[in-house]
Parts: C-alpha cells; sequence; structure tokens
C-alpha cells in the first residue's frame, strides 16, 4: 500500500474543509449541495503551496548518462588532440628543414611559406575543434537538463508539489573555511527531508537509462511516476 506524506498545512485544509462541510450540511438538514467546475477550480485555486527541493549539483553528478556522453566527448577530444599533435610535428619538421638552407634561398623561401600554411591550418584547426566541442558539451548539459526537468514536473503532479527550488545539500565538516562560508550563504536554511526530490530524481532517471528510455520529450502524465525514494 502506498504512504503519502501529508504536511500541516494540507492537514489543517482538509480538516478546515470537513468542518465546513459538516456544518454546512447540518444547517441545511444534511442534504449535499452540487459542485460546479467553478467552484472546484475556486477550490484548487486556494490550496496551500507546497515546495520541494532538488540538488542539481547532485544530478548532475549521479546520472549514468552523463558519464556516458563524457565519455563520447572525451573520445572525440582525444582524437582532435592526436590530429592537432600532427599537425604540430609537421610544423616542427618544415622548421628542422628549414635549418638546413640560407636564409633567403629559394628552398628556405618554399619551406618558410610550407610553414606559414601549416601553421595557420593548425590554428583553424584548433579553434574549429574547441568551437565544436564546447558545443557539443552544452548539448550534453541542455539534454540532461531537460530530461531531469521532466523527472521534476512528473514528481511535482504526483506529490502535490507547487514550487521547486534548487539548493545545494552539501554539509559541513573539518576545517575547509571556504565550504563553510558556502554553508553559511545557502539560501534554504532549513528543509525536511521528504522535500528533498534529489535521491528520487536521480534514481528514477538511472533507472529510465538502464532501461535505455530516457527521454526528454516523454513528458506524458504519470508515465511511470515512481513514489519518491525518501518519501514513507
Amino acid at each position: 500500500m502506498r504512504k503519502f506524506l501529508i504536511s500541516s498545512a494540507v492537514l489543517a485544509g482538509l480538516a478546515s474543509v470537513f468542518v465546513n462541510a459538516y456544518g454546512q450540511n447540518a444547517a441545511t438538514g444534511g442534504t449535499k449541495k452540487a459542485v460546479t467546475p467553478a467552484a472546484a477550480a475556486a477550490s484548487q485555486a486556494e490550496a496551500p503551496h507546497k515546495i520541494a527541493l532538488i540538488d542539481m549539483g547532485r544530478v548532475f553528478k549521479e546520472y549514468k548518462k552523463i558519464e556516458v556522453l563524457k565519455e563520447d566527448w572525451k573520445s572525440e577530444f582525444q582524437v582532435n588532440e592526436e590530429n592537432a599533435k600532427k599537425l604540430t610535428a609537421q610544423v616542427q619538421q618544415v622548421i628542422e628543414q628549414m635549418k638546413e638552407f640560407k636564409q633567403g634561398s629559394p628552398e628556405f623561401i618554399k619551406l618558410e611559406k610550407q610553414q606559414t600554411d601549416l601553421a595557420a591550418k593548425l590554428g583553424a584547426f584548433k579553434q574549429t575543434a574547441q568551437r565544436e566541442l564546447l558545443r557539443k558539451e552544452a548539448e550534453l548539459l541542455k539534454t540532461v537538463y531537460l530530461e531531469t526537468m521532466d523527472v521534476v514536473e512528473k514528481f511535482s503532479e504526483r506529490f502535490g508539489y507547487t514550487l521547486v527550488m534548487r539548493f545545494n545539500s552539501d554539509t559541513f565538516e573539518g576545517e575547509d573555511m571556504s565550504k563553510m562560508q558556502l554553508v553559511m550563504n545557502r539560501v534554504i536554511v532549513f528543509h525536511r527531508a521528504e522535500d528533498d526530490l534529489t535521491d528520487g530524481v536521480i534514481k528514477y532517471l538511472n533507472r529510465q537509462f538502464d532501461n535505455g528510455q530516457p527521454k526528454a520529450t516523454d513528458s506524458r502524465p504519470g508515465a511511470g511516476t515512481p513514489r519518491i525514494a525518501n518519501q514513507k
């Protein structure tokens, strides 16, 4: 049987609704009134806010898909590094050949032009490769972010959260003053463990990834929505 954590605010709201309904029924001899769509919408609009938190830093560290995408990124980076080394070696080889000829000689001028062309080719290659890697890194982060936002939306709809805020769940231990400063400057000073969605979101993402179906566009309501791991 599924268990749901109900905040004191929600309990108070339910109690208020029950008391009002009971009072109205008693006053009207127990006659029930039909609830119109407009009244239902107004009641929903008056529902109390329920805030949740998520540590996006942890999500980006512990989501398995990121490591796979990073490996692809690293592989391409290594290929680019090897190509750059080859071009660098060619430039160096021409420079060594230039030492064998007198400066200003036809052979020297020919090699000098070759060296200039190779150096320009190397510079252009490095710029293009770096730009492409940065673009792919941005796509990687965007993909993971969108998938995370989809899961956060599912969890919020499932458990009635109206606002989800980012926070840093790191704890201060030892004598690291810089870390202590970060902890002391947190926006979130206190929160209940059950309002932290981080563990549940990470487990959900990794389970989808293990099943081969983490899709940022799959936002179907209730599509495999699990319980939050730390909900009891």
